[in-house]
């Protein structure tokens, strides 16, 4: 399991094709819901101990490049306005999609109608890693609703 860390878009899809089951998380560099993906990957692992789970960020124009190789023709579509976007891979097919992540209770009950039930069921309520990650980026989170209130949006 590497949910603690985002790896190159490449090497990520090679290392979840060979799974069974694998979810994949595409994110952007100071997006405060992606902030919070390697803290509900790590519950979603952990409910889940089959499931490979990873994190791609693309924070490059080679790594938005990369779309056209190794996302598109699996039928994953992501754009800075849908991150972050989840895919479900069932031996590196396309199972399903989601854009936008969710707490990891709620994402868990999201893959049970993919995948079948999980082996340690998220009880409701966030984690404690995705309260710590919500309590960081705090200041953030109102530093982006003032931009966006000055902004009119």
């Amino acid at each position: 399991m590497n949910a603690d860390r985002h790896e190159p878009l490449p090497q990520l899809l090679a290392r979840l094709d060979a799974a069974p089951w694998a979810l994949l998380a595409l994110g952007i560099p100071r997006c405060p819901a992606c902030d919070l993906l390697p803290a509900t990957l790590h519950a979603l692992a952990a409910a889940r101990p089959g499931l490979a789970v990873g994190i791609g960020i693309l924070a490059t124009p080679q790594d938005w490049a990369l779309r056209q190789t190794h996302l598109w023709p699996r039928g994953i579509r992501v754009a800075r306005a849908s991150v972050p976007a989840l895919a479900v891979l069932r031996h590196g097919t396309l199972a399903a999609t989601r854009q936008g992540s969710a707490p990891a209770h709620v994402l868990d009950r999201w893959l049970d109608d993919v995948i079948g039930p999980a082996e340690h069921p998220l009880p409701p309520g966030l984690t404690p890693e995705e309260e710590a990650v919500l309590a960081a980026g705090a200041p953030r989170r109102v530093q982006h609703l003032a931009i966006r209130e000055r902004r009119g949006v």
